[in-house]
């Protein structure tokens, strides 16, 4: 009896064994992770935050390496000759200070090392330096992915091994960018897989069902 049982558990057990490990071995390619990201307008000004995971030091050359949470706010406003502040509140603490000014993309820009927020809606304050200068109130939407990681990389992965071996054969020794974008009410996942010269295959997916809509090859 104890044999007849052996027998019949072991396909199961190898099957959760050899799952969990496919999947961990994905995951464990990931450099860096966009899961969240707030949007907001008021008065002639949006903002968009975004909390990611990502690799310290930062380095497109398809080496994973330990990552950290940072949490990322950008700001376009209607004057930029000013000086900004920000503040919210997030997981009961109080974070915020003084905004960078980007010329290029003319956005202002504000990060910091927090842990990632589980709240649906945060309210960020930006305000200028000046008596009478403006101050603008945000409250901010969350927007996210609805598969798990290892769920998305393992659809990605399965839907598309052939231009995955044709990049980089029968075994991905790279690093893997995931980054949750919008577009309107529309939610995407960036996928990036990226072999040791800095080349990337990447993949636009759907970020609720992982179906991948465009793909570009290096």
């Amino acid at each position: 009896m104890k044999k007849l049982l052996a027998v019949l558990f072991l396909p199961a057990v190898l099957a959760l064994l050899f799952g969990c490990g496919a999947k961990d071995g994905l995951v464990s390619r990931v450099s860096e992770y966009k899961s969240a990201v707030y949007t907001a307008e008021a008065d002639g000004a949006a903002l968009e935050a975004s909390y990611s995971e990502r690799e310290y030091p930062y380095a497109m050359d398809g080496i994973a390496a330990d990552m950290s949470g940072i949490f990322e706010v950008c700001a376009q406003l209607p004057d930029n000759t000013l000086t900004y502040t920000i503040s919210f509140e997030a997981g009961g603490k109080s974070y915020g200070g003084e905004m960078n000014y980007d010329g290029v993309r003319r956005t202002f820009n504000y990060s910091e090392g927090i842990p990632a927020p589980a709240e649906q809606t945060l309210t960020f304050t930006v305000t200028a330096e000046g008596e009478g200068a403006p101050v603008y109130t945000f409250t901010a939407q969350r927007a996210s992915g609805g598969m798990a990681l290892a769920d998305l990389l393992t659809t990605v992965q399965g839907s598309q091994k052939q231009a995955l071996t044709d990049f980089s054969g029968d075994h991905f020794d790279g690093e893997i960018y995931v980054r949750l974008m919008l577009q309107g009410e529309n939610r995407y996942y960036y996928v990036g897989f990226i072999d040791r010269s800095g080349n990337c295959l990447a993949f636009l997916a759907d970020a609720d069902t992982g179906e991948v809509l465009a793909t570009k090859r290096p």
